[in-house]
């Protein structure tokens, strides 16, 4: 594989997500991936207007809501058409070459997938997904390297439907590659995965960082929501929780097994990280990793 190669295949798939993302735009359709992300926004904003809130802020006025609608409309529509999307094709590229290298069959699989109903098809990816989901959340706490630029998602003092989608562009470069190598050992297809995402994922990400107050009872410990996602992000967790605690996306159990669930009832949420340098500015918050992984190598070096 020559650097040509990775070159051109860029450039074409750079300006193939381009006329894609037009096409969509003109198109709505129950596979619109940008069309649900609206309307699952919409539906959330809108149970915060009329349901109880679960911090008393305002839904429009509060701390950094345009941030937040700007880190949707970056995270979802503009980042995949700057060349995420052209570089997630080379990384696949990539991984296919390099297991061939190695005496594998690029589009080999582990499982013969295609041959379970489809029913059961969705049941494991869900499974699956929501498990690496929660893996790769944890490697973002877990790993100092990874916090850094974790840490702009939970500088955000007051949470909305939005704020899903306020985190740091290198977070994908986390959750794409161990998402995406395992479904394509076991052999699932794009088309498994859409319906996952359209129909579970965008709206649960929307869901668990509104500022509703419903209750959810028993269902605390089983699905993911507000009640147990906002002391995801809150920084007066008891410290015997030393990453962080309640990582799913989906399903709670990931958190009670690997024991890191933490609902109290009748105590106050402060959310938002100590560190006070975080800057409030979509531009501040994309450079402020880097200064800080600068930082501590310069730190280190004077040692």
């Amino acid at each position: 594989m020559s650097f040509d190669k990775i070159v051109e295949t860029f450039n074409y798939m750079f300006v193939a997500y381009w006329k894609h993302i037009i096409e969509l735009l003109h198109t709505p359709g129950l596979t619109n991936y940008f069309y649900w992300v609206a309307f699952w926004f919409l539906f959330c904003f809108t149970l915060e207007v009329f349901l109880p809130k679960k911090i008393n802020y305002p839904t429009v006025k509060r701390k950094g809501f345009f941030l937040d609608l700007f880190y949707v409309f970056f995270n979802d529509f503009l980042f995949a058409a700057l060349g995420f999307f052209a570089l997630t094709v080379i990384v696949e590229m990539v991984y296919k070459y390099l297991i061939t290298q190695i005496g594998f069959d690029a589009d080999a699989a582990l499982l013969n997938i295609d041959q379970l109903h489809f029913s059961i098809q969705i049941l494991i990816l869900f499974i699956l997904q929501d498990f690496l989901e929660f893996f790769a959340h944890f490697l973002l706490h877990r790993v100092s390297f990874l916090w850094k630029f974790h840490k702009i998602h939970h500088a955000q003092e007051q949470l909305g439907a939005a704020s899903t989608r306020h985190f740091h562009f290198m977070e994908f470069f986390v959750f794409k590659p161990i998402l995406y190598i395992p479904f394509s050992i076991i052999g699932y297809q794009a088309e498994q995965y859409i319906i996952f995402t359209l129909a579970i994922g965008v709206f649960s990400s929307f869901f668990t960082h509104s500022n509703v107050n419903i209750k959810f009872g028993f269902l605390n410990y089983i699905i993911n929501n507000p009640n147990t996602h906002y002391w995801h992000h809150a920084k007066n967790y008891p410290t015997d929780y030393k990453y962080g605690v309640n990582f799913a996306s989906v399903l709670n159990i990931w958190d009670l097994l690997f024991k890191c669930y933490y609902n109290p009832k009748n105590k106050k949420i402060i959310l938002g990280v100590d560190d006070k340098e975080v800057p409030k500015s979509f531009i501040g918050q994309s450079i402020y990793p880097f200064k800080e992984i600068k930082r501590k190598l310069m730190k280190r070096n004077k040692a």
